[in-house]
């Protein structure tokens, strides 16, 4: 499918995409990527998992490098805005190889996540419903929605559902993508000021709400469930740990996954000046800021309620109990959405939005993953460094093969998801910070290393120095930080999986490497030249 050998070093003289996304796309892509299970779920059983941590705190020292990053990837992807992302940025700044691995390693964490995702997402749809039924009167489907909370047989099931809707969609185009995004994306930034104002409203009587909606004595009931398996506020109380919440970091870096987003369709992004600002650096700002201010607002409304309650719907000798306690067949999981509905579930309507809102934020990772994921495996065809195939674009200008390929990766992680595989979520996050030190050691060289390039871009200084230069050392080292507390929450079966798949990316690149020479194509003139639009 590919040239002549020897008459472009690239599959094609063109990419075949089409520059489809404005400014609120952008946003738009970046907002549906990152704001969805690690916010609404993992902010909330953070408190279980890395008991004391201080989880507000956790977002404000993720998110403060995430918006340094945010800042570097705009600049570049101003300069090179071409599909694949900070692929392209290391590739030909900093090293091949380099950019390869950590591309490959990026590209295992998202497209994991696109199965964890799909399958978590069913939960909040479960909660919408049974919030649905809370307001109607309806036990019936109440227990509908506990089912699709805690049965992973549903999870399977509108996991690949889901996965399904999404890989037709992204068929047909970006143009079209991009408008069921922008619309899917109204409804939850609605429910998000619902949310905050759910909680602004139930500090202080968080506890007489819980107790009209589940009865009088609930609220104690659920302190001393959690303290007959082991909970105590002495290990699991808010903020009494600083290495915990150091460690919180891995869930609040999971959660901010994706805010380059829409770096990745570079090539498919008008107005690259100010769509990549809008988009990557504002974007990352406003989904920092809600991070913060909803993680807080939670534990300011329930305080240590939120661990106890999580830490008994993680325990199922517990959550049985406590269930039988309430006259109910199961818990409703421990959500943020979950929490934000009971503070205002007298009035029905809004409850359901709330609850709702949860799940489309959720759901609305999926389109994002699968296009970062997709334009990841065609750069590396364009390449030459993937097989070319998955580089072919069709009628509508998409990427399919990419998009197919990305689709089966996505039903084999909801079936991972499912059956609980290990490294599904901080495996996955530290390959992310992995990748994210050598995006910032590219941002510190880009503009001394290829002043071609970044002369063409949005050249910012402070006193002859670049800006991307001094906020890729800072977002350096504070990552470097991070990492390697992120790292002592591994196992050696994570590490296992580090080693086969890096493995797995060096062999498939040298080998490459090694095919294209033999074929008479330059590799050397492939990473010195940006990539045809």
């Amino acid at each position: 499918m590919g040239e002549e050998v020897g008459e472009v070093v690239f599959v094609r003289r063109a990419s075949g995409l089409v520059r489809e996304v404005g400014p609120f796309s952008a946003l738009s892509i970046v907002l549906c990527h990152v704001i969805g299970g690690g916010i609404n779920f993992f902010s909330v059983q953070a408190s279980v998992y890395y008991p004391g941590a201080n989880v507000p705190l956790a977002f404000v020292i993720a998110g403060i490098p995430t918006i340094l990053l945010g800042l570097t990837i705009a600049l570049m992807a101003i300069a090179m805005p071409r599909a694949g992302g900070d692929y392209i940025y290391i590739t030909r700044v900093l090293d091949p190889t380099i950019g390869f691995l950590a591309s490959w390693c990026f590209w295992y964490t998202e497209a994991v996540s696109y199965g964890i995702i799909a399958a978590v997402d069913v939960q909040f749809w479960g909660l919408s419903v049974w919030t649905a039924g809370l307001a109607l009167g309806d036990k019936g489907l109440q227990n509908v929605g506990l089912w699709l909370m805690s049965d992973p047989v549903a999870w399977l099931a509108i996991g690949f559902v889901l996965v399904t809707i999404f890989l037709i969609v992204g068929l047909l185009g970006l143009r079209l993508y991009a408008l069921i995004m922008n619309i899917l994306l109204i409804i939850p930034v609605i429910g998000s000021f619902l949310t905050l104002g759910a909680f602004a409203s139930g500090m202080g009587v968080a506890k007489a709400k819980w107790e009209s909606l589940f009865g009088a004595g609930s609220w104690d009931a659920v302190f001393e469930v959690a303290e007959k398996y082991g909970w105590s506020v002495e290990e699991y109380g808010i903020g009494k740990s600083f290495v915990a919440t150091m460690q919180a970091t891995v869930p609040a870096t999971w959660a901010y996954i994706g805010f380059t987003a829409t770096a990745f369709v570079g090539s498919e992004v008008r107005d690259p000046s100010k769509s990549f600002m809008i988009g990557v650096f504002i974007g990352t700002i406003i989904i920092a800021a809600y991070y913060v201010v909803v993680s807080w607002a939670v534990y300011a409304a329930y305080g240590n309620f939120v661990s106890a309650y999580t830490f008994v719907t993680l325990n199922a000798d517990a959550a049985a109990e406590l269930a039988s306690r309430y006259g109910m067949t199961a818990l409703p999981s421990g959500m943020l959405p979950f929490f934000a509905a009971v503070l205002v579930h007298e009035m029905g309507a809004v409850a359901f939005f709330i609850a709702i809102t949860g799940a489309i934020w959720l759901m609305n990772d999926i389109p994002a993953f699968l296009l970062v994921c997709s334009r990841t495996v065609f750069a590396w065809a364009f390449d030459r460094f993937f097989p070319e195939i998955f580089a072919a674009v069709n009628r509508y200008h998409s990427p399919y093969i990419a998009v197919i390929f990305t689709s089966i990766v996505g039903y084999i992680s909801v079936v991972g998801t499912v059956l609980n595989v290990q490294a599904m979520l901080v495996d996955t996050t530290v390959l992310a910070i992995f990748r994210y030190l050598f995006v910032a050691l590219t941002a510190i060289m880009f503009p001394f290393r290829r002043p071609d390039i970044y002369e063409k871009g949005l050249k910012l200084e402070i006193a002859g120095i670049p800006i991307v230069t001094i906020i890729g050392w800072i977002a350096f080292t504070w990552w470097t930080y991070i990492f390697w507390f992120t790292s002592t929450t591994l196992d050696p079966l994570g590490i296992l999986v580090y080693m086969v798949w890096e493995g797995i990316g060096m062999i498939i690149f040298a080998g490459y490497y090694v095919y294209n020479i033999r074929r008479g194509i330059d590799v050397s003139t492939i990473y010195k030249e940006i990539p045809p639009a």
